[in-house]
């Protein structure tokens, strides 16, 4: 019986789902010869299935489970990497490569090492075959294709190269072709520096045991020598390429690898023209093509923007010609001269034998009845603004229905109703469906999360408490909450982020929880004082709101309010509200099959909506679908979160870096903090109009935001790693002209990887949470802290990072037991004490919790030993403050 990966669900060997969370449990199966597949790696991506394997590692395809998105993972050859050194330099390499930040650049998300200690690249999924393959299965490529497949080649390069990477083994393999409805090729070039992560910055060409730094045929002098590499060897390796594509062959061949490097260090490249005369080569072609092929580099290309204009006027050229077909000079098959093998003319080595095979130019006939590949498509067009409409609200009518029902349901108390469902299903259009058909004796509050996705504490219930009571926008003074009770004036100015007063002793975290609830309802009454409205307090996205919100909003759903209150929230499958179960609930499914193909209005979907049956096709997929289309997109992804994804890949350089400081800045940016996040010289408004025009960004009244929550969340995941660290920064550098919440910075510096400034605000973070009750959101504090505290351990950028680990490691273990978690707080604590020192007020306050742990596993003799030791270190290092806590637990405990 297979087990779910992401909900640890028990499944049946034929549930092709998940019956709880709906992972595709039918795609995990465990293998003798792969112990890989099934497993998950930090990150929370499952791998799924082997879908290649390279001199340098196994790629596989993997779902990252937060999302139900499909990546691939690069696992590398264990044998390449045989010591720390070696492991240390590719991490380092990988955080330079996921600096790259183009549409025509593979996006390294994520990287690091597995439970297995091996290393791992996590990258964009991409659909498409590589130019190798497209030449084998095509024949050879018109000269405008050739021509813009290389030029989209040299964007991806010319980036690299502005951020000091140079890729080393550009090949045919390494592009990767993605068809578009027009007939064109959208390019991504993979595997940017892998070379150089394996093997170091320097080196023979062929290593003793015979792996090739770069691949011998595409290989620069310069590389072939060992001598010091720049962007120009990666421009002569795209020289190869040119000749090859127009050629059909490679400039230089010979029977073995050495052979090759020494030719392209001494001998001159031959003219292509001479090599396929039939292929009408204009001179300024076959001079660029030289040009690139030139054994020093000053005489080739300096830069990738000056080969690509040189081809491009090429191409303009070329276009002022009447249209022509160029013709193949090659037949389809050649025989292996070892074996007499028929083979491909495009394949290199002899799949029977392995010998390489020498294409000479005896073996070049023409071929004058190959047909040029052609795609007959409607030409794609940008959405205009509004240019496609909102589907409409369809098969619907009995969650209206239900919801109607609830309403009325709340004459005179407090009653609630659940929407579950999926990002992308249509859980907030329901809502607001139905909003619309409320009256105007209806007083409806909306709360949702912070803007900026960082759990700032109290934030959706100071939302809802502002509008219910008609405060002033900043929660107002004492002067206006005279109608409250003691406890709840005392609470809100916590709640509305003000200092609470000095005079007054601290509350209890329990108290304090209590009393916000208390503030609701307050607030709750208040609203039906002023208005004499029935209520309809709209809370979305539940799981994105902060812990000490969520707990208010339960417990006032929990307990009877004589207030005709309908309390409506929504989240997704799997995440634990722990909401009173008494209350309905109602999951939405997507929409079947045949009604999705309606909608679509016969557009060309292939097998896109095959397979949806079970969940159904959320209505989002749909939009987005038509979007992808008009766009240029052919053999659009089954998967939501893919089909985004993909759309976002696409997007010009501008659009998709705008969009990624909109994901990270949050939802009330403005153009001119955009602007300090992107490249200077980045016309903002422009690019924002564009990204509304596509449906992915919308203009508010606080600002510019994207207009799905799941759009920002896939835009933040897919921006490369290093991208990530460098926005996250920038954005941390605005903190003070934003006015950001502690939670915020926080999380910025988290993300920045600014060890000293997060693990100052994370402890802070996780203590106020603490405080407040919130202990989800004190665990993710404390567990990103120790994250962060541990990596320190290895970097060396704090002076004592052993203690920063030892305070995130206790105070996490106390929150755990807090939480009822025995079994992680005991594992947390007991790593603590072995970081402790002998004696001190660190070790005695890591003993005590211990002692926490043990007496609720109801192991009492553990627990006084722990709390003697405890005592004993806090006498001799005079924490009185701690003697006074242990002799009151100990009080507690006799009685």
């Amino acid at each position: 019986m297979p087990t779910c990966p992401q909900c640890m669900n028990d499944c049946d060997s034929s549930h092709r789902f998940c019956p709880t969370c709906g992972f595709p449990i039918g795609e995990v199966t465990k293998n003798e010869e792969d112990s890989l597949i099934g497993t998950t790696l930090p990150g929370g991506y499952v791998i799924l299935e082997l879908i290649g394997i390279g001199g340098m590692g196994r790629v596989y395809r993997a779902e990252q489970t937060a999302l139900g998105r499909t990546v691939a993972v690069k696992i590398v050859h264990p044998h390449l990497l045989g010591d720390e050194s070696a492991s240390a330099r590719f991490i380092t390499e990988a955080r330079t490569a996921s600096r790259l930040n183009h549409p025509n650049s593979v996006a390294v998300i994520d990287f690091g090492k597995n439970d297995s200690g091996q290393l791992y690249l996590v990258m964009e999924y991409l659909r498409g075959r590589d130019l190798a393959r497209v030449v084998y299965e095509d024949g050879p490529l018109p000269f405008r294709r050739i021509i813009d497949i290389l030029r989209q080649t040299l964007a991806a390069l010319s980036e690299a190269h502005h951020i000091g990477i140079i890729h080393r083994d550009l090949k045919p393999e390494n592009i990767v072709i993605e068809p578009m409805r027009t007939g064109g090729d959208f390019v991504k070039v993979v595997d940017f520096g892998l070379a150089k992560m394996l093997t170091g910055a320097k080196g023979p060409a062929i290593t003793s045991v015979g792996i090739v730094c770069g691949t011998p045929d595409y290989m620069a002098p310069e590389q072939g020598r060992g001598d010091t590499i720049d962007a120009r060897s990666d421009l002569y390796a795209v020289g190869v390429i040119l000749f090859q594509l127009l050629t059909g062959r490679l400039p230089f061949v010979a029977d073995s690898p050495t052979q090759v490097v020494l030719m392209h260090l001494t001998v001159p490249p031959p003219d292509p023209r001479q090599i396929a005369p039939d292929r009408d080569i204009s001179a300024s072609l076959a001079m660029v093509t030289l040009s690139a092929l030139s054994k020093d580099p000053k005489d080739r290309y300096q830069t990738s923007d000056a080969f690509s204009e040189a081809l491009q006027s090429v191409k303009l050229q070329l276009d002022s010609l009447p249209p022509r077909v160029s013709v193949p000079p090659e037949t389809d098959s050649i025989r292996c001269p070892e074996c007499g093998a028929v083979l491909p003319r495009t394949q290199r080595f002899c799949g029977d034998c392995g010998s390489r095979v020498a294409i000479t130019g005896a073996q070049h006939k023409t071929i004058s009845d190959r047909a040029v590949p052609k795609v007959e498509m409607p030409a794609p067009t940008r959405a205009a603004p509004g240019g496609v409409a909102p589907i409409p609200l369809t098969s619907r009518d009995e969650e209206i229905a239900w919801l109607l029902d609830r309403q009325t349901d709340t004459r005179t108390s407090l009653t609630s109703a659940r929407i579950i469902g999926e990002p992308g299903m249509g859980k907030t259009r329901l809502m607001r469906e139905f909003l619309a058909l409320v009256d105007d004796n209806d007083l409806v509050v909306d709360a949702g999360p912070d803007p900026y996705w960082s759990e700032v504490g109290y934030w959706a219930l100071r939302t809802a408490i502002r509008q219910l009571a008609a405060l002033p926008a900043d929660g107002g003074d004492p002067s206006t909450w005279t109608s409250a009770p003691a406890d709840v004036r005392r609470v809100l100015p916590s709640i509305f982020g003000k200092p609470e007063r000095s005079t007054m002793p601290p509350m209890a975290p329990e108290k304090r929880r209590r009393a916000s609830a208390e503030a609701l309802r307050w607030a709750l009454r208040a609203g039906r004082e002023r208005t004499s409205k029935r209520t309809i307090l709209v809370v979305d996205d539940l799981q994105r709101l902060d812990g000490a919100s969520r707990n208010a909003f339960a417990d006032v759903a929990g307990e009877a309010l004589d207030v005709p209150v309908l309390m409506l929230v929504s989240h997704v499958p799997g995440f634990d509200a722990q909401w009173p179960g008494h209350f309905p609930a109602r999951i939405l499914n997507g929409l079947a099959p045949d009604v999705a193909a309606a909608l679509l209005r016969g557009t060309t979907t292939g097998d896109a909506l095959q397979g949806m049956s079970a969940r159904g096709v959320p209505p989002m997929y749909i939009e987005q679908l038509v979007r992808f289309i008009q766009e240029g997109g052919t053999q659009p992804p089954a998967r939501l979160a893919d089909l985004i994804a993909l759309r976002i890949a696409r997007l010009e350089t501008a659009e998709r870096r705008v969009l990624q400081a909109l994901a990270v800045l949050g939802d009330h940016a403005l153009p001119h903090h955009i602007g300090q996040l992107v490249e200077p010289g980045t016309d903002v408004d422009r690019t924002i109009a564009q990204l509304v025009s596509c449906g992915m960004a919308a203009l508010g009244q606080a600002g510019i935001r994207i207009v799905h929550p799941l759009i920002r969340e896939i835009a933040e995941v897919t921006i490369p790693a290093g991208a990530r660290r460098e926005l996250h920064a920038a954005a941390a550098n605005l903190s003070s002209e934003l006015s950001l919440p502690m939670e915020a910075r926080a999380l910025h510096a988290y993300a920045a990887q600014d060890s000293f400034e997060a693990l100052l605000l994370l402890e802070q973070v996780g203590d106020l949470a603490v405080a407040r009750d919130d202990i989800s959101g004190a665990v993710l504090a404390f567990r990103r802290g120790l994250d962060m505290a541990r990596r320190e351990i290895f970097r060396g950028e704090l002076d004592d990072p052993m203690r920063a680990v030892l305070i995130f490691s206790r105070k996490l273990g106390e929150t755990l037991t807090r939480a009822g978690d025995l079994t992680d707080a005991d594992g947390v604590l007991r790593e603590a004490l072995d970081l402790a020192p002998p004696s001190g007020e660190d070790r005695a306050k890591v003993l005590f919790a211990l002692a926490r742990v043990a007496r609720a596993r109801q192991r009492s003799p553990d627990a006084m030993r722990y709390l003697r030791e405890a005592m004993e270190l806090a006498h001799r290092s005079g924490a009185h403050d701690l003697i006074e806590t242990i002799e009151e637990m100990q009080r507690d405990w006799a009685s």
